[in-house]
């Protein structure tokens, strides 16, 4: 018999295993996901089939969670399901995914459970055994998952992945603005600014080098708001995607004393790899389009 992984002492009810016997868990779209406005609305609903478990539930002693994540956009989420509901609509803005986004279900426990034995758990693996469950410890995983693709998406979730350009609404007079207090850092133009650039953006050969334009002195302007944090404004960043991101990668490249260093924009050529130099290169293939297209009139 397949006894449940290592990473799980206690037994979990999941497809791979035979921890549980006569027992099901899994989770289902209830129609396919729809975008409104900026808003993608996911439909779902868990199946389970496990009366021992499904009590728990219903007591608050467990609960039945989906796990979100867009691994492009470096976007995770976790939702749960009301105790007496197996259904559930959740709402992602758009902006915080890129290209598809991954879901997969999961019971955990709500609280200790302790004894933790149900009369589905498989005697034949764990005899009358009763085992301790810990606060977030997961007691089952849905058979299937699902990889919802986005047929649009925000581009400047590739790269990079931390900005989102906006219209400025609240101070018009202002041609740039920044916020960092969501999970984006937004960069705010007036309308005048914000119309031209979308305009242009229309133009594929010209969005690397738009999109630094604005994003390269931002992130620069990041790199000393961060450098010159307190420990409490660091921790109150740190739920925060864009911190995650930048901070996850400084880390990747072994920058330990990177906040001694004078040249901020330094260290954001390092944090967005060739930043500056794949600017350049998209001006320089468009400006080589341009020319060869006068070059082609004038002959």
């Amino acid at each position: 018999m397949k006894k449940t992984n290592i990473n799980y002492p206690h037994p979990v009810l999941s497809v791979s295993n035979e921890d549980y016997v006569d027992s099901s868990f899994n989770i289902e779209l209830i129609e396919e996901p729809a975008v409104e406005g900026d808003i993608l609305n996911v439909s779902m609903r868990y199946n389970l089939n496990c009366d021992g478990m499904a009590a728990l539930i219903l007591s608050g002693k467990a609960k039945v969670s989906l796990y979100f994540e867009s691994v492009i956009a470096e976007y995770r989420q976790l939702e749960s399901f009301a105790p007496d509901s197996n259904e559930m609509v959740v709402k992602i803005k758009r902006e915080y995914l890129n290209q598809k986004v991954l879901v997969k279900g999961y019971i955990t426990a709500a609280e200790e459970i302790n004894p933790f034995m149900l009369a589905e758990h498989n005697k034949e693996v764990f005899g009358n055994v009763p085992f301790v469950l810990r606060k977030g410890d997961i007691m089952a995983i849905a058979t299937h998952q699902f990889n919802i693709p986005l047929q649009s998406y925000d581009p400047l979730a590739d790269r990079p992945s931390i900005f989102l350009i906006r219209k400025q609404t609240e101070r018009p007079k202002e041609e740039v603005n920044t916020d960092f207090s969501d999970h984006k850092i937004s960069i705010y133009l007036n309308e005048e600014l914000y119309t031209k650039y979308h305009d242009l953006y229309a133009a594929s050969d010209i969005r690397s080098a738009l999109t630094t334009l604005f994003a390269a002195p931002v992130l620069v302007d990041v790199l000393n708001h961060i450098k010159h944090m307190n420990e409490e404004e660091r921790i109150e960043a740190s739920s925060r995607k864009w911190y995650q991101v930048i901070m996850h990668r400084i880390e990747e490249l072994k920058l330990d004393n990177w906040e001694r260093e004078e040249s901020m924009t330094k260290i954001a050529n390092m944090v967005l790899p060739k930043l500056f130099a794949t600017s350049i290169d998209s001006l320089t293939k468009l400006c080589e389009t341009v020319l060869k297209g006068k070059g082609d009139n004038e002959t």
